[in-house]
């Protein structure tokens, strides 16, 4: 455990900024309510992220919490509802009311042409840059084709009908997933409440969109969105769930209940990671500062009240229960290949499939369902692959024709959604979806 214990000191330096000198903490306090009735709700989780401490609603659903710096983000949970937040900015508040949303609202149906590959938005006016999608909206960041600099945040509906739009500029932040070996600069990006955050030179901006009209929350200034939010995945019942991860390993760990430091519960390593990736003859080619890290990564998502995460390397996933207890761990092979160890003797061993197999997994959390993307390097062929979350086999193969080289691969409810650059004129990126 002496790795473990080394990883969570400096998950709480990566994650939580230093304390003031003095250890001071401010106090705000509030009520949360029921959206529909406005009756106060009960034992209602509270976190806040770079905290320790978890607090929750008296029977009066009054709540009090010290937090060490201002301003900062509070967030609400309660099984059925939508994480609820909100931004406390002074000490002493004392009027706070979340008013949380039940999920029990019905998302409408859609109806979907009878292709199987449709083009969402339709005309030919937009260069389409980056998209996500949240409950049945999705916010589009694009530009006007052949006018870069007009940019513009668009709300549309599941079947492509824009229903809004914002002016923005000056959009895109360079970040450093863990995943990924180069920076690589985002637009939007949805967080762990499931909020999307449209990212500009200056900060990262809250998107709201009621009544189909889109507008900005509170900011989170980069060294807090980046250093705090980013790591978090999810929230389980109070508890902050987050990875920290190096070219060899991936440790996730989660805050519990006025812990000091982060409890580990998964630890995926990766023993070929140092010469997996990149070869030395491309290493002694390479500029000087040129950054070719790829940390492991082990994908993970909460489905109800469980938390599956990944690991590829030791050949499963694993099953958490609410409180973050392993409950089973279910087989998988599908990411494995063979691959030839020795070229004389032509000597066979199975291993991770780093070639056509991206290591990421697409959860849709409409239908519940899991999936591995592959693209084929031999035919540039594209598939993806259903995970079953009982027995970790394949349940089906999915295969995405005519187009060869897709990107911003989302899915939701049964579809497939993703970027596709053009390859006549006009020379410009279009959103399909794809019935599954």
């Amino acid at each position: 455990m002496g790795s473990i214990k080394i990883f969570s000191v400096f998950l709480l330096l990566a994650v939580s900024s230093a304390l003031p000198a003095q250890n001071r903490k401010y106090t705000v306090a509030g009520v949360v309510v029921d959206s529909l009735t406005g009756k106060p709700m009960k034992e209602v989780n509270i976190s806040v992220v770079g905290a320790s401490g978890n607090w929750t609603t008296n029977q009066a659903g009054e709540f009090t919490v010290q937090v060490q710096r201002l301003p900062s983000v509070l967030y609400f949970s309660y099984v059925g509802y939508s994480i609820g937040n909100c931004l406390a900015e002074k000490s002493g508040e004392k009027n706070i009311r979340i008013a949380m949303l039940a999920e029990t609202r019905e998302i409408s149906e859609v109806t979907v042409t009878g292709e199987k590959i449709s083009k969402l938005i339709k005309g030919d006016t937009l260069n389409i840059i980056d998209f996500e999608i949240e409950d049945d909206r999705i916010v589009i960041f694009a530009s006007l084709y052949k006018n870069l600099k007009d940019q513009r945040l668009y709300l549309a509906n599941l079947k492509g009908d824009t229903l809004s739009h914002l002016q923005v500029s000056n959009a895109g932040k360079e970040i450093k997933f863990p995943e990924i070996m180069m920076p690589k600069t985002e637009f939007l990006v949805r967080d762990f409440t499931g909020k999307i955050q449209f990212l500009d030179k200056d900060c990262a901006h809250e998107v709201n969109h009621y009544f189909d009209r889109l507008t900005f929350g509170y900011d989170t200034q980069y060294s807090d969105f980046i250093g705090r939010v980013i790591p978090i995945k999810c929230e389980m019942e109070g508890k902050l769930v987050f990875q920290v991860a190096t070219v060899t390993g991936s440790y996730t760990f989660f805050y519990g209940r006025g812990s000091q430091e982060g409890t580990p519960i998964k630890f995926v390593q990766d023993k070929k990671a140092n010469s997996r990736y990149v070869s030395k003859e491309l290493m002694a080619m390479a500029p000087h500062d040129a950054d070719f890290n790829k940390r492991v990564s082990a994908p993970m998502f909460r489905k109800g009240k469980e938390l599956f995460v990944f690991d590829f390397f030791s050949d499963h996933f694993e099953v958490f229960d609410s409180n973050l207890n392993p409950v089973r761990k279910v087989p998988i092979s599908f990411q494995n290949v063979n691959v030839i160890d020795g070229l004389v003797f032509r000597i066979y061993s199975v291993d991770v499939d780093t070639k056509n197999f991206d290591q990421n997994i697409q959860y849709d959390e409409k239908a519940g369902k899991a999936y591995a993307f592959y693209r084929y390097k031999s035919d540039n062929k594209q598939y993806l692959k259903e995970i079953n979350l009982e027995t970790g086999q394949i349940d089906r193969v999915i295969q995405i024709p005519e187009f060869s080289n897709i990107s911003n691969v989302r899915i939701y409810d049964n579809a497939l959604y993703f970027l596709y650059d053009t390859k006549v004129y006009p020379y410009y990126r279009q959103l399909y979806r794809m019935v599954i």
